[in-house]
């Protein structure tokens, strides 16, 4: 066995078929074993992950096994090239050389390329590559850690029970029923497939739009707002589309798409790879009623067996399963104290995530951990001490003035391209997505999505010519609006008050005017809607004070919270025009 290796997978065509029918010899072969599915990944993470591909030959020179591994981008760690993208990785070699081909592997990197550590994931557990690995990590003097990744639910289509009419008996028949009916009263509810790059590419855009959209209702952020995920599906269903492997699933409402599935169809499975549903049908389970559809569809194809569900437990994945298939994940490490470090944190991870409550807890000392860590980054050590000692004393006994502004006049023509765009779900979806490296506008988006879903407020984007998110704010209503830096509710000064709330700039675009702009323009807008505008600052943010005077907003009153440890005191005046403003005490 002669091993070759390349720090770059090059575009070969030669390679491609060699590597592919490889992939047919395998005893299980999978999408994500190929050709096409490395390259996909080469092309979009090349800033992160750099290619080891160990292509071995036999005396006559055929291609024999490969190994896609990659580098990070610091160079410290090995892993397969393809671990973040694909639900299975492997050696590809047949059987009867797997040993031999993973022992040729681990010499390589343990005496010529010295590396140390070694981390693979998503290895599947009735893989003999398992064994080898550890036989190998025997030989070079590594240490094997090896535990459970993910059991990934399977629909076995011949295990399928069936109605009297031979359609698979699929669980809450029922709701599938009602929801569908619900879901196709403007048109019938069918699937239609992409197979092609030139079918895929006008709807492709749609879905990522789609899923980042979800995910933030969810209260998280999508890998699809990433650059490197969206280019890597592009490429990958381009390279896919001449086998015809992709398929990218919607369901359809009439001309309406209400479910997607970026998926494929491999020697006999269909995977359910990346699906998400329209939001505004969240209550219909429009993603369960499409996964429903696409087994119905697979039953009756006889060259389909199994449909993949993929990574990750979620439970609607177990009401179809009736077959599973786990993957390991497993740690080599030259040093004896990283080998009982990783141990030591996967125990204490187990047991934190058995407790919710501590798990939860813990999360919320990562983050603060986190925060002060980019903190002391970016201000230094002698600002962040002086910061946290604000805190403190604030905490124990301080005093807070915050002032109220009225808006003024009609907002003068301005030659700018800048413009109000109301916030909806698709619209922070596309913030997401441009200000995806600015952890705190993230954070603020994920806040709006949950504000969206409460229809007591209204949001809005200052947007330039190219449609450019530079800032964002809110409104709602004036009484009883809680106010956070007096830890009260206020009084509205006047009857169908408008308060603006919780104004936003990314670091971007900070330091040209669009906090200002921004609620001039809010304020235009309610004014000729028969609404007053107020807003409010602290008195010490002498940046938000002069930027809501240089907006044209007038100082009308002030209110000034008193605090010592747990008792607050709220006191603040009105012009005798407005309504009074009575003290307000409260414990907290």
């Amino acid at each position: 066995m002669r091993l070759v290796l390349l720090r770059e997978i090059p575009e070969d065509e030669d390679l491609r078929r060699r590597w592919n029918a490889l992939v047919e010899r395998m005893d299980q072969p999978q999408i994500f074993f190929t050709y096409e599915w490395a390259l996909a990944v080469q092309c979009a993470y090349r800033e992160t992950l750099h290619p080891l591909l160990f292509l071995a030959y036999d005396d006559a020179g055929a291609l024999c096994g490969v190994a896609a591994l990659a580098t990070n981008a610091s160079g410290d760690d090995i892993s397969f090239l393809t671990a973040t993208t694909g639900d299975y990785c492997d050696f590809l070699s047949l059987t009867e050389l797997r040993t031999a081909f993973v022992d040729a592997v681990f010499r390589e990197l343990s005496r010529k390329q010295t590396v140390d550590r070694i981390i693979l994931a998503n290895l599947p557990s009735d893989s003999i590559t398992g064994s080898a690995i550890r036989q190998a990590a025997r030989q070079q003097h590594y240490r094997c850690f090896a535990r459970t990744a993910y059991v990934c639910a399977q629909i076995s289509l011949g295990s399928l029970q069936r109605t009297s009419g031979e359609k698979p008996a699929l669980p809450r028949q029922k709701m599938l029923r009602r929801s569908l009916h619900a879901m196709g009263r403007d048109g019938p509810v069918s699937l239609d497939h992409a197979r092609s790059w030139e079918a895929v590419a006008p709807v492709l855009n749609q879905f990522i739009l789609t899923h980042v959209a979800r995910f933030l209702v969810s209260q998280r952020v999508s890998n699809l707002a990433r650059p490197e995920r969206r280019r890597f599906l592009a490429e990958l269903a381009r390279l896919l589309s001449a086998s015809r492997c992709i398929v990218l699933t919607r369901m359809m409402s009439g001309e309406r798409a209400i479910a997607w599935n970026y998926g494929f169809q491999f020697r006999g499975t269909w995977f359910w790879y990346q699906p998400t549903f329209d939001n505004d049908l969240e209550k219909y389970a429009p993603g369960f009623c499409l996964l429903a559809k696409i087994i119905e569809e697979a039953a009756e194809n006889p060259g389909l067996k199994v449909v993949d569900l993929g990574l990750g437990a979620e439970e609607y994945k177990e009401r179809f399963a009736n077959q599973t298939r786990e993957t390991m994940h497993l740690t080599l490490q030259t040093s004896t104290l990283g080998h009982l470090r990783a141990i030591l944190r996967y125990r204490v991870a187990s047991i934190v995530k058995a407790a919710p409550k501590v798990e939860a807890a813990m999360r919320y000392v990562r983050e603060r951990v986190r925060s002060l860590t980019v903190r002391l980054r970016q201000q230094g050590v002698a600002k962040t001490l002086g910061w946290l000692t604000k805190r403190l004393g604030e905490r124990l006994w301080g005093q807070t003035e915050v002032f109220f502004y009225e808006s003024g006049n009609s907002v003068p023509p301005d030659a700018s391209e800048l413009r109000l765009r109301p916030l909806d779900l698709n619209q922070l979806a596309c913030a997401a997505i441009e200000h995806v490296e600015d952890d705190e506008t993230l954070k603020y988006l994920l806040r709006s999505a949950q504000r969206l879903s409460s229809k007591d407020s209204e949001g809005f984007a200052l947007v330039d010519g190219a449609g450019r998110f530079l800032h964002f704010a809110w409104t709602t209503g004036f009484h009883g609006f809680f106010l956070s830096e007096l830890n009260s509710k206020v009084t509205s000064p006047s009857p169908d008050s408008l308060i603006l709330f919780d104004c936003w700039t990314p670091a971007a675009a900070r330091g040209r005017g669009y906090y200002g702009r921004a609620i001039e323009l809010i304020a235009d807008l309610q004014n000729a809607r028969g609404r007053k505008s107020w807003i409010f600052s602290a008195a010490a943010n002498t940046s938000s004070v002069r930027g809501i005077e240089k907006a044209g907003f007038h100082r009308r009153y002030s209110l000034a919270r008193q605090n010592v440890l747990w008792w607050q005191r709220v006191r603040g005046s009105v012009p005798a025009s407005m309504t009074a403003v009575a003290e307000v005490s409260a414990h907290v």
